[in-house]
């Protein structure tokens, strides 16, 4: 279930293919490395991520939530990219209700890019 903190437009991209292929001089080769990278970095960044909401350690939570956006940034993943920043906001509001929720809609969005991405 998705949070009402920071949503995303319901018509907003999960990810644009092309304009990250372009960014990788239109190499599937590389954007599959570079995919693969994204998710597996990203998959090891969320329970440090939870466990900065829980120790209410925003200052570090702001961090890696900025780091994660420029990720998804570079791979036009858009989505990720909106809910980072959102996560980022909240963080440096230490809000960690907003927080929290922000985080399990990042889980839900990775789930969705790795859906594109194996299509």
């Amino acid at each position: 279930m998705s949070g009402s903190y920071g949503k995303t437009d319901h018509d907003a991209s999960v990810w644009d293919k092309e304009e990250a292929l372009s960014r990788l001089m239109d190499s599937q080769a590389l954007l599959d490395e570079a995919c693969t990278i994204f998710v597996e970095e990203t998959e090891e960044q969320l329970p440090a991520m939870a466990q900065q909401i829980a120790a209410a350690d925003f200052a570090n939570l702001a961090r890696e939530a900025h780091k994660l956006k420029g990720s998804a940034s570079n791979l036009a993943a858009i989505e990720l990219q909106q809910q980072a920043l959102a996560l980022e906001l909240a963080a440096k509001q230490d809000n960690a209700d907003a927080a929290s929720v922000l985080l399990d809609d990042i889980k839900e969005g990775l789930a969705r890019f790795c859906a594109q991405w194996s299509k």
